[in-house]
């Protein structure tokens, strides 16, 4: 846990008026959004689009804008590989010129093991409306209501790709009616209203041939149309499987329909009824499939397991232990087959009856020991990825050299924030494959077990600990059961940090408690020092600065015992916050100062800004606040460019402090509004209730009690339920006016 935040608390002196000390905030954010293109997520349409004119015209008519005070809703039904994905995206393309606030696209994985959760799509769909990630709530009920509010407005087209049912959907429909949603599902969704419902059938025989001739080419349709015709009778006339013939016989312009026939009804067997499969569809995709030798093969079986969306090259080599290169020219062969798709350069995906297909071969051919060391693979790409975005968030850091060593150099990280944005993309199948490595092969927990510890700086950084809880708690049973200490004490820090961050202090305190025992039976003194500050951290949101203090301060004696000097300047840090809390202003000064020097004498760009941050305020708390405000906008222009966006908020929010202490209310009341117009376009509720309330304060200062009683009063409304003590103090100042 680099950075701490949770629950405010004001320092009080005696001799002074009772000062306000903001504490660090829950995380940094993701760079500021404000300004961004406007979400443009449709998937690409196949060029090879056939037939459907009707259904397509009827999705346009449906869908387009008519000024109705209702969401416009169509849902497309149908059997898998009908093409009801390809209908949808092709009417949304078109239609994008109706909806120019942007479209939204998710794949709700709605016949998969592991479909998509409402709550993470909803993630998903507010930092694409430029939420930041310390901003989204961590209630489903509460993202829904974020999110239909950032949509109020708007002209918004939703594409909401293989749904399971009903509940799944309901929470991520939009509530404004400029907006229109089309979803696709193989379930009727007999619940949903919907003001337009399609139930795609197979393609008609003529628009099958078509088809079969737009990939193959029409000279040879022409040349055999019989054949044609009973090739695609044969495919069921589903154009998933016509794509996959059709590809092969791309690749054999020397063959003839007829001989591809031939070999075809050799092979033909029923396709699992489970999947929704037509008789010869299975015998398209072995046919297919059987054209690959045996290291593609290989590598297309093993792709199947992770549950994950996609992969990219990398993840596809460590799987198949392949040079990225051959993996490349693999994966790259396959799409050519119809087995993979590439939605993006560089990135590869299943059809969900292919992956089905390709799980069932892998459950023949390769085996549980071969599919347990496949995904301990990719755990291990994972983890070295996570290392080195470790070792540039944090330089010196001792853990990046206590991590477990891995076969895979990992993708490369270079620059302060890169790792996070690679790792929020897909931390949720990182730790899904960590899950499937535990439960393949117990014996990797301590793989798993740094793969999360080296997920700390990333997540921190994101706020993504949400996400991070169940999958710990699993990880963690297990190495309790096999007795693994230092395994155990990873996860209880990196779990007990998670339930800290969304305010579970209770089990937190417990989590760490157990935590700390392992890692002091494993000797784990790096991580110990990490979990002391983490300690600190939970009494701090309890307000019990004292017992904070006492932690924070073995934190810094473990962290310079072992060796771990980050840890100890990180700790020294969060103590000048304690020592001001409670009131040791002098104390808190030192600590702050040394703290400072250290981070700019390593070029430790987090920390300067967390040291700057904390800076400002003390001198603010001593009676000094001009003397704070210069280095409080060199932290906030180093947060700018670093992405730390919850510093650079909080910077300026104690600048505020600082004009207001002053007595420079009209300079006050300046930035309080850029703040307040930073964390409203960021969607982030706790800082925008802070501007509020120091902009209804500056504007009482200023004698303008009008807008001082509507700033109050909405600042009020948004504290009372997340941080009652300044609550009550607005509460008090607008009793003055």
């Amino acid at each position: 846990m680099a950075l701490g935040g949770g629950p405010d608390a004001s320092a009080k002196r005696a001799d002074a008026p009772p000062p306000y000390l903001p504490p660090p905030p829950p995380a940094p954010l993701t760079p500021a959004l404000t300004g961004l293109p406007v979400p443009a997520q449709l998937p690409y349409v196949t060029g090879d689009f056939t037939g459907r004119e009707r259904d397509a015209r009827e999705l346009l008519d449906a869908l387009a804008p008519s000024g109705a005070e209702t969401v416009l809703i169509s849902a497309l039904g149908g059997i898998g590989g009908v093409g009801k994905t390809a209908l949808a995206l092709h009417a949304a393309h078109r239609l994008r010129g109706h909806f120019t606030d942007g479209q939204l696209y998710a794949n709700l994985r709605g016949v998969r093991e592991d479909p998509a959760q409402p709550d993470a799509v909803l993630a998903g769909f507010l930092r694409a409306l430029g939420v930041a990630d310390s901003a989204i709530p961590e209630r489903l009920e509460e993202r829904a209501s974020l999110y239909r509010s950032r949509l109020a407005g708007l002209r918004v087209l939703l594409v909401l790709d293989d749904a399971r049912d009903t509940a799944q959907i309901e929470p991520l429909l939009p509530g404004s009616s400029a907006c229109a949603v089309l979803v696709t599902s193989r379930s009727t969704l007999p619940e949903l209203t919907a003001t337009l419902r399609i139930r795609l059938d197979v393609l008609p025989p003529a628009d099958a041939v078509s088809l079969l001739g737009r990939i193959v080419g029409e000279d040879r349709i022409s040349a055999e149309p019989a054949e044609a015709a009973a090739l695609a009778e044969l495919c069921g006339r589903l154009p998933l499987a016509l794509r996959i013939a059709g590809s092969r016989l791309a690749t054999r312009p020397g063959w003839s329909l007829a001989a591809f026939l031939e070999l075809l009804e050799g092979r033909r067997s029923p396709f699992s009824a489970a999947t929704g499969g037509e008789d010869g569809v299975e015998a398209c995709f072995r046919l297919s499939y059987e054209l690959l030798d045996e290291a593609e093969a290989r590598l297309f079986r093993l792709l199947a397991l992770p549950d994950q969306e996609d992969t990219d090259v990398a993840g596809a080599a460590a799987l198949a232990a392949l040079e990225p290169a051959c993996a490349e020219e693999f994966l790259e062969r396959m799409t050519g087959l119809g087995l993979l798709e590439s939605p993006a350069p560089g990135r590869y995906r299943y059809h969900d009856l292919l992956r089905a297909f390709a799980r069932a071969r892998s459950a023949q051919e390769d085996g549980p020991a071969g599919r347990a060391a496949a995904l301990t693979r990719l755990s291990d790409h994972h983890l070295a990825s996570a290392r080195n975005a470790y070792t540039v968030e944090r330089p010196g850091h001792p853990v990046a050299g206590l991590l477990t060593a891995t076969a895979s150099p990992g993708t490369p990280v270079s620059a302060p924030g890169q790792g996070h944005r690679m790792f929020t993309a897909q931390h949720q199948s990182v730790l899904a494959v960590a899950v499937q490595t535990v439960q393949a092969d117990p014996s990797a927990v301590g793989l798993v077990a740094d793969l999360v510890l080296a997920l700390d700086p990333v997540l921190d950084g994101s706020f993504l600990w949400a996400a991070m809880i169940e999958p710990a708690r699993l990880m963690l049973r297990t190495a309790r059961e096999r007795g693994d200490h230092r395994a155990a004490g990873r996860l209880g820090y990196m779990l007990g940090g998670a339930l800290y961050q969304v305010t579970q202090l209770d089990e937190a305190e417990q989590v760490l408690r157990r935590a700390e025992l392992d890692a002091r039976a494993a000797g784990d003194e790096a991580v110990l020092t990490e979990i002391r500050t983490c300690q600190g951290l939970v009494w701090f949101g309890r307000t019990e600065f004292d017992r904070a203090l006492v932690m924070q301060q073995q934190a810094i004696a473990a962290g310079e015992r072992c060796g771990n000097l980050w840890g100890a300047e990180n700790a020294r840090t969060c103590s000048a916050v304690s020592l001001a809390a409670l009131g040791r202003l002098d104390e808190a000064q030192e600590a702050g100062r040394r703290s400072l020097a250290s981070a700019r004498a390593c070029g430790d760009a987090l920390r300067q800004v967390y040291a700057l941050y904390a800076m400002g305020a003390i001198t603010r708390l001593m009676g000094r606040p001009d003397e704070g405000i210069p280095g409080l906008r060199e932290g906030a222009e180093l947060a700018s460019q670093c992405g730390y966006s919850a510093f650079e908020v909080f910077h300026q929010v104690e600048e505020t402090f600082c004009h207001l202490a002053a007595e420079r209310p009209a300079e006050a009341l300046a930035t309080g509004e850029r703040v307040l117009e930073l964390s409203r376009a960021q969607g982030w509720r706790f800082a925008e209730a802070r501007a509020l309330r120091l902009v209804g304060t500056a504007h009482a200062a200023l004698g303008e009690s009008g807008p001082a009683r509507e700033r109050l009063t909405q600042a009020i409304a948004l504290l009372e339920p997340i941080r009652p003590p300044e609550a009550e103090e607005a509460r008090a100042l607008l009793a003055t006016l």
